[in-house]
This record gives C-alpha cells, structure tokens and sequence, in this order.
C-alpha cells in the first residue's frame, strides 16, 4: 500500500509497495483512510527527532522507526475484528490515537494519556498517513455521513486544547490567553470561547494566523514581535494578567512567557512538546500562588467525542485551520517541507485516495 514511513531524523519517505497491516485483532478494526493530518509534533520529529522511537523500541508495542507517521485521521471501516459489534463496513468514523497498557492504574481508570507506556498510534505504532490502519475498536467515533470528512481529522487537535481546559478548570467569565497561534494554539480559542471565556487573548506573529485566531474567537490579539504589546495586554487584563494561560508555542521562551502571563493565583497550562528543563521562579510561583499544569492528549470517552460534538453541531468550525491538501505521493515536499518553509500553512492533510482531492 502506499504510506508515508519515518525512518529517522530528516528522512522521511514516500512508500508504493509497504505492507498493509494484518487482519485485526478481534477488539479492532482496519480503517480505509480518507485523510490524514499532519502535526506539528510531525514536523518537531522531522526536523529533530524525540516522540518516535528510533533506537529503542517501544515497550508495549515494541516498534521503533522505520514506522508509518500520522496520528490525525479520518476514514471508514474496512474490516471488523470478531469481536466488535457496534461498528458496521463501511461507517465513516473520526479515531482517537490514544491506547494504552490497560493493565496499569491509569488504563484501570481509562486515562490512558496517563499510562507509563502510553501509545500515540502514528508516533509509537503505525500511523495513518497510509491507505489502511488498524485501531482498537473503541478509539472510533461515528461522524455524519452528510458533512466534509476532512474536518473531522481536526477532532484530535481540538481534543488537545478541551482537555486542557478542563485541567486548567475554566470558568465561564474568565481571561484565558493562548500563547502560540499553529493549529493547537487556534483550537485552543475555539475550545476557550465553547467553554464560556470572556476574554480570550491570542499571542502569535502575526499573519494569517492572526487573522484565524480572530475569525476563531479570540477577542484579543497581541504580536509578541511588536513593541508595547505587553502594555496592551495588561490594559485589557485590567493590569492583573490571565486568569489561565495556555501554552502552545512548543518551545522555552513560549512557556516562560505563559508563565509570566499568569496573574497571581492563576493557572499556566502546559500543553506543548519541549524535551527540555526550565528555569522558572521558584519564590514567585510559591508568593503568588500559581499552578502549572501539564496536560497531554485526550480521552475517546471524553474530550474527543466532545472535539467531535463540537464539530458535528457547528460549535468549532476547523475549515479555515486547513491550508492545503495533497496527494500522498507529493507529501514529504508539498506537506513536511512546504509547513516548514511557508509559515501561511497552518494544517496541511494528505490523501491517498486522488477521487477526494477533486472534490470540491
């Protein structure tokens, strides 16, 4: 089949001829991709190395690169494992990438983000940038047969940022500010406004960005490249700062200005990928009172149907998030290298099927 394989730093590859992955397992399904997206922790792994493995293998699915990359997707059901019976051929479904051990503490509670040995399917096993994949059953959500499938691959962005405002308990009326304005940062607006926030600030570059961040719903928005930005924020935060801030940016200096973006007795919500240690304010964090958070993925039962909810009924319209679609022969250049090098693409998706890239 044809699939987009990671083999390691600045060497991904288009593949004609990789094998289709086996007959599922009794509580899976294989599904027939529509789409895939590609993330920015994709680009992250691309250009640096860090989520998939590549010189050790994972310990639950004892897979390391080279490994099909994806972990955004949409599609329909191929084939049924023997087990599951509230699925049909042929349904479309949106997949949550998340499984984990189910064995551990955390699985027992079905939070399994929390799992030790938690699997990202497109990061710790193969993943859908592919024509078939197969996941556990119960990660797939029936999306309507009526509406653009491709919107529906934006649920497991979206489900990022509902999980980080529920760890960061949002309270309707309350100041957020997004540090970081990719696709994460622009879900997390929408997921803000949905949650009931009065002011929602967005801190980007600039750009088409900026614009989509304001189409989104944010009702502020600062450049952090302009001078007096930070005046301006503190005028429309009355002077106090955020009441939570979330970060997005995915590097240090992002998550040290969330963290000073945060008013005394706020909440900084970490929801970006940085591999490093940060020096933060030990006697300020403690004289303020304010909590960081750490908040990684989402749960099918919970913040991804939700993410797909929002997307079902209109709440969270992902359209102006999607940049370009391509062919998945043309992907290493016109999807990983163009995101890279054209900062006006926010989420650039790949088919293997060329009858949808027709589609108007």
């Amino acid at each position: 089949m044809k699939a987009i394989v990671f083999y390691g730093k600045r060497d991904i590859r288009y593949e004609s001829k990789w094998e289709e992955p086996p007959k599922p397992k009794d509580d899976e399904v294989t599904i027939a991709i529509s789409w895939c997206g590609i993330c920015g922790s994709d680009i992250e792994d691309y250009q640096k190395g860090g989520v998939i493995p590549v010189d050790k293998p994972h310990p639950l699915t004892g897979r390391m690169a080279p490994m099909i990359i994806g972990h955004e997707y949409v599609g329909s059901i191929a084939v049924l494992g023997k087990n599951v019976k509230n699925l049909q051929i042929g349904q479309k479904v949106a997949i949550e990438c998340v499984r984990g051990c189910k064995k551990c503490y955390w699985c027992k509670k079905q939070e399994y983000s929390l799992c030790e040995n938690m699997v990202s399917i497109g990061q710790q096993d193969d993943g859908g940038m592919a024509e078939y994949l197969n996941v556990p059953a119960e990660n797939c959500i029936p999306i309507p047969t009526d509406g653009k499938e491709e919107l529906f691959l934006m649920a497991e962005p979206m489900a990022v940022m509902v999980r980080a405002m529920r760890k960061g308990r949002l309270k309707m009326g309350e100041t957020v500010t997004v540090v970081g304005a990719g696709t994460i940062g622009l879900c997390g607006i929408a997921a803000a406004r949905i949650a009931g926030a009065e002011k929602i600030i967005s801190i980007n570059h600039g750009g088409v960005r900026e614009e989509t961040a304001l189409r989104l719903g944010a009702t502020h928005s600062f450049n952090s490249h302009d001078a007096g930005w930070m005046d301006q924020f503190l005028d429309v935060t009355d002077g106090i700062k955020s009441d939570m801030v979330v970060d997005t940016g995915g590097n240090i200096p992002a998550i040290r200005l969330a963290y000073d973006l945060t008013k005394r007795g706020g909440r900084c919500v970490l929801a970006s990928v940085v591999d490093a240690d940060i020096a933060l304010p030990a006697l300020d964090i403690m004289l303020g009172e304010k909590e960081i958070i750490g908040s990684v993925a989402h749960s099918h039962l919970e913040e991804y149907k939700w993410a797909v909810q929002y997307i079902a009924d209109g709440r969270f319209d992902p359209e102006p998030l999607i940049t370009s679609k391509v062919y998945i022969e043309d992907a290493v250049q016109d999807g990983f290298i163009k995101a890279i090098q054209d900062r006006s693409q926010i989420k650039i998706i790949v088919t293997a099927k060329k009858e949808l890239l027709e589609r108007k």
